[in-house]
């Protein structure tokens, strides 16, 4: 045969689909990205729409403007930083007045975001005296959560995870002082080991369910929570250094907590808000399983978590929570402010779900790239 004959052959058989051609991939990739980033403008402009009688610096905002910021640097949307940036100038780019509260801190990871993309210093003065606060005082951590009437000053309940560690982590980006690194890290162990259950790769809301039993006698462990502390997980790995002395036992929690949560995912991709008593509450939850989806493609974006695995996992939750979201945008089902499984419906949607949603989505933007 010859040489001519052959590649005319090959070329017949890529454009019958047989073969991928480079070029078929690559319009593959851009019609998927195409699709994702119209789900993302999606939902990111119908919460944007649709306010909760809160102050816009109050956690729920703050966890949803963490899934605008990663909206806008996975697709470049100006709308989506000017929509942060007017956000801050309001509120003079400060926290709620609870400043030893995790959840006040929630709202220094978009802020410190914008500064990295503006440059003005102006935007983390008073959150950096907020976390240097914390790192002064140096009294020791107290994380019991029943009967502690401090219990807000420390990071007694998983979900505070999200909020406040990130916060310190982005803080070091901003300065480059490693004072914000460290204080993250000692208390973030000095909480797991207080909440983290080695057994399920999964860890406790707080203290008060250490012995609680589900309905059908299955220990509680919360989707939401687990959420919260998997995304934590993934956005302090993003930044903390190659080199740094506990990087290890953070990896290995992240890998054990995804492969822990990818054997939990239910038929339709998403889990319920029960992870190990699925007939409690049967519908599909968004929240916790958006914060998995988003944990586990930055896993696998990473080289952290094996991609035989766990493409499948995220493919099938993404299309799951596509399932959840209305022809108008609204992200539904997910759970409202809470501190256990409890039931959920359609019409439930909150600012920190779309948060996830955003989250999840700019992620897989990066891991199709």
């Amino acid at each position: 045969m010859s040489k001519g004959l052959k590649q005319f052959i090959i070329l017949m058989i890529v454009g019958s689909g047989m073969l991928s051609s480079p070029w078929a991939l690559q319009a593959q990739k851009v019609a998927a990205n195409k699709e994702v980033i119209k789900q993302l403008e999606k939902v990111a402009d119908w919460q944007l729409q649709h306010d909760k009688p809160h102050e816009k610096i109050y956690w729920h905002y703050g966890a949803f403007y963490t899934g605008l910021m990663a909206a806008y640097e996975a697709t470049g949307n100006q709308r989506y930083l000017d929509e942060i940036l007017d956000l801050g100038k309001k509120y003079k780019w400060k926290t709620r007045d609870n400043v030893f509260h995790a959840d006040a801190h929630t709202i220094i990871q978009p802020f410190t975001d914008a500064f990295l993309q503006v440059g003005d210093s102006a935007m983390i003065a008073y959150t950096q005296w907020v976390l240097d606060m914390h790192i002064a005082r140096q009294s020791k951590a107290d994380v019991r959560h029943e009967n502690n009437p401090y219990k807000f000053e420390w990071w007694t309940w998983c979900d505070a995870l999200y909020m406040s560690p990130p916060a310190f982590a982005k803080m070091y980006v901003a300065t480059g002082d490693q004072k914000y690194l460290d204080y993250m890290n000692e208390h973030w162990w000095i909480s797991s080991d207080y909440l983290y259950d080695e057994s399920e790769g999964l860890f406790y809301r707080d203290d008060r369910f250490f012995e609680a039993k589900s309905k059908n006698g299955e220990k509680i462990f919360w989707s939401r929570g687990n959420g919260w502390v998997i995304g934590g997980l993934a956005r302090v790995l993003e930044i903390l250094p190659k080199d740094y002395p506990t990087r290890p036992k953070f990896e290995q929690q992240f890998v054990q907590m995804a492969n822990s949560l990818a054997d939990l995912q239910q038929k339709d991709g998403l889990w319920t808000t029960s992870l190990l008593d699925a007939e409690e509450f049967p519908i599909t939850e968004s929240s916790g399983s958006a914060f998995f989806c988003y944990a586990m493609a930055w896993g696998v974006r990473n080289d952290l978590l094996d991609q035989e695995k766990f493409i499948p996992v995220i493919k099938k939750a993404w299309k799951g929570l596509n399932k959840h979201v209305s022809k108008e945008g609204m992200l539904g089902y997910v759970q409202q402010v809470g501190s256990k499984p409890e039931a959920i419906s359609a019409d439930d949607w909150q600012l920190y779900g779309s948060g996830a949603y955003l989250l999840a989505a700019a992620e897989l933007l990066k891991l199709q790239d």
